[in-house]
């Protein structure tokens, strides 16, 4: 037999090989969702809008723009209570997986992760297959900031947690009359 036979041979065995082995389920990637929620919120991105709404509503305010004031407190407000909601809650890091949309498939593959999923989705959590599940938390932290010793100390707490009923924030939210 010469040489391209034995070769062609070969790539064929091996694909048939490779064709009857088990597909090896994807990892997926479990994350804090407070921890994203709250490195987001202090990352320069976040901050540059949130000085963006404040300065809108402050030019209006100066302007007697009662309307364009109002515009700018109740962002600020509705900012406000997302980042309660997602950080003190359970609720998704809508804000921070947004913010990560246009890089989402790097940062999975160099995680070598198919998929995100928040530690607090239980719903998502049970459908799940069985597939390795790889903690990647701190890594998607460093996606918006590298923590400071406060924030640090933030983050580590948050580990030691659990989140507040999102009816409970909902609750507070409503006697508190926003």
């Amino acid at each position: 037999m010469n040489f391209p036979k034995l070769a062609l041979l070969s790539a064929f065995a091996a694909a048939a090989l490779s064709a009857a082995e088990p597909a090896v389920p994807a990892a997926v990637g479990i994350y804090d969702s407070r921890a994203v929620a709250y490195a987001h919120f202090w990352s320069p991105a976040a901050a540059a809008k949130r000085a963006e709404i404040v300065a809108e509503a402050k030019a209006a305010q100066a302007a007697g723009d009662t309307a364009g004031y109002d515009r700018g407190a109740k962002a600020m407000a509705e900012l406000q209570r997302r980042m309660h909601e997602q950080v003190f809650g359970s609720a998704p890091a809508t804000d921070a997986l947004q913010a990560l949309a246009p890089r989402a498939a790097a940062v999975r593959a160099a995680l070598g992760v198919d998929r995100l999923v928040s530690k607090w989705d239980d719903k998502e959590l049970a459908a799940l297959p069985a597939a390795p599940r790889v903690d990647v938390t701190d890594r998607l932290v460093r996606e918006f900031i590298v923590p400071d010793a406060k924030q640090q100390r933030v983050l580590d707490s948050l580990k030691t947690s659990t989140p507040v009923p999102l009816w409970k924030l909902k609750a507070m939210q409503l006697f508190k009359g926003d």
